[in-house]
């Protein structure tokens, strides 16, 4: 009995050791984890205010999507013929011999097509003002994306807002169709800043328990930002007041952004700890929090975490490629976000049910994603990461496959539109989170701006996509797409309830 006893006694002091282990483990993730959350709370006052980032997010969505009503659905007739023939002129119709055309828009009475005659073999400039819009954010992504993880988040928001407002502002005095490109480029690249860098802040700067909300909220202004073009418009009917409008608001935005404080997170990351202190300090009393414990916790967790105040931190891109596991992530987060950005804008080109009402149109489709919040955030509460991406690209799949098989005009094509799109729509405020969870802090924002430059990649292919024909076409496309992102979802980490990492491995 004795040797049983002894056996016993030997099996159990190895599990005993085991669980210790294991538990310290957990402990330490734990302590990484709630470093910040023990010294300022993980959600309070300082946290909303700090959230304020997000309106950055407005001025993207301004440039990104004004579009509508910069090149909207223009009429025009010939009026003058230069060999005053007493042709009768048919509308939109082009005549080699065409000395003066008229236009006519019921939306805007003056816009891009109008001021620079953007019609007949000059109608594609109208769609490619948009594409050089679009070629700069996929710049700017990555550029600011690198500003915020090497000098710091703060600085590379005011430095995009700012250069937002300083490419807005002239714009509308351009006379000509090739400086207006050329400011939009620079507001293009500007842009790409604005929209990706307020994310990883707000999610540096709240608890884990709070990320889920965060993840939809921070998207909240794009809604808004959207919705509220129609307003711009209606109230301003030509593209120079309308972009007098938008710069304005821009600067009212960036006076809010300016009081935005760094990252204590990131500040830690790089062993800034006085500056971290600081505003750890700020962030405790604003919460009515107590400041004594501050400094030791923030000198034990960089002890913890083994870095070295004042040292600075040389992160690159090739960062993303020096392991197996990491070029996985970094591939899988790439494909998945170009499938989003291909199905979102693709789908949004289905919805064509709400009516012709252009201001009515872009309300709806900005303010109709409201409503997903809390069941996007209920669901990610609920279900881990993988499973809630794998679950909105996987019904966007299934969404697109049904409208194969269903007749144009059918109230069932209406409704599996309606549902892939905000489908497609939720996947956007997981894939927010799940970016920031997945990469530690001195590469996060960079992570941001790889995986936004594959979306708005997408977000181009997906009007060449739209307009393809058989009309059961871009269907397939956007089913086999999502079928493969999810595939590419399968191979990522897990990694809902964990710490958000601050050192590169």
């Amino acid at each position: 009995m004795e040797k049983d006893g002894k056996q016993v006694s030997k099996v159990n002091g190895f599990s005993i050791t085991d669980s210790i282990k294991e538990k310290l483990e957990m402990e330490k993730e734990n302590y990484e984890s709630d470093y910040l959350e023990e010294c300022i709370g993980a959600g309070g006052l300082w946290q909303v205010c700090v959230s304020f980032a997000s309106l950055t997010r407005c001025i993207a969505m301004f440039n990104l999507m004004s579009v509508v009503f910069l090149t909207p659905t223009t009429d025009f007739l010939c009026v003058e013929f230069v060999d005053n023939t007493t042709t009768a002129a048919e509308n939109g119709t082009c005549y080699e011999n065409c000395a003066e055309y008229v236009y006519h828009s019921e939306v805007m009475k003056s816009n891009l097509i109008t001021d620079f005659g953007l019609i007949c073999e000059k109608e594609w400039l109208a769609s490619f003002a948009q594409t050089i819009l679009m070629f700069g954010v996929v710049c700017g992504v990555s550029f600011f994306g690198w500003v915020s993880d090497r000098f710091g988040r703060r600085i590379a928001i005011i430095s995009s807002t700012v250069l937002n407002i300083a490419s807005m502002v002239p714009t509308p005095f351009t006379t000509n169709y090739w400086s207006f490109s050329g400011l939009r480029f620079v507001t293009g690249v500007a842009s790409g800043g604005s929209l990706i860098v307020a994310i990883p802040v707000m999610m540096e700067i709240v608890g884990n328990r709070y990320r889920e909300y965060v993840g939809a909220l921070c998207l909240f202004p794009d809604c808004f930002a959207q919705a509220s073009l129609a307003l711009y418009a209606y109230y301003l009917p030509t593209w120079k007041n309308y972009l007098h409008g938008l710069s304005v608001t821009s600067i009212f935005i960036l006076i809010l952004v300016c009081f935005v404080p760094e990252s204590p997170r990131w500040l830690i990351s790089h062993g800034k700890v006085d500056k971290a202190v600081e505003i750890m300090f700020g962030a405790a009393k604003v919460n009515k929090l107590s400041t004594e414990h501050i400094k030791d916790t923030v000198t034990k967790s960089m002890e913890n975490l083994k870095i070295d105040e004042n040292k600075t931190v040389n992160a690159s891109y090739l960062d993303f490629f020096k392991d197996k596991r990491t070029i996985i992530i970094t591939m899988s987060t790439f494909v998945i976000w170009f499938v989003t950005g291909v199905t979102y804008y693709g789908i949004y080109q289905y919805i064509t049910f709400i009516g012709s009402n252009v201001y009515v149109t872009v309300v709806i489709l900005g303010l109709i994603q409201v409503p997903l919040f809390p069941i996007q955030i209920a669901l990610t509460k609920l279900l881990s990461r993988k499973t809630a991406l794998c679950g909105f690209l996987l019904t966007t799949g299934v969404m697109m496959t049904g409208l194969i098989f269903t007749p144009t005009g059918h109230w069932s094509t209406t409704c599996l539109g309606v549902i892939g799109f905000t489908a497609s729509s939720a996947t956007y405020a997981v894939t927010y989170m799940y970016q920031a969870e997945l990469f530690p802090t001195p590469l996060r924002n960079m992570s941001f701006g790889i995986v936004s430059a594959a979306g708005k990649v997408g977000s181009m292919a997906a009007p060449f996509i739209a307009k393809l024909s058989p009309i059961w076409v871009p269907s397939l496309i956007f089913s086999v797409l999502s079928l493969v992102a999810v595939g590419f979802c399968l191979l990522l980490p897990e990694t809902k309830g964990k710490n958000l990492k601050d050192t590169i491995d």
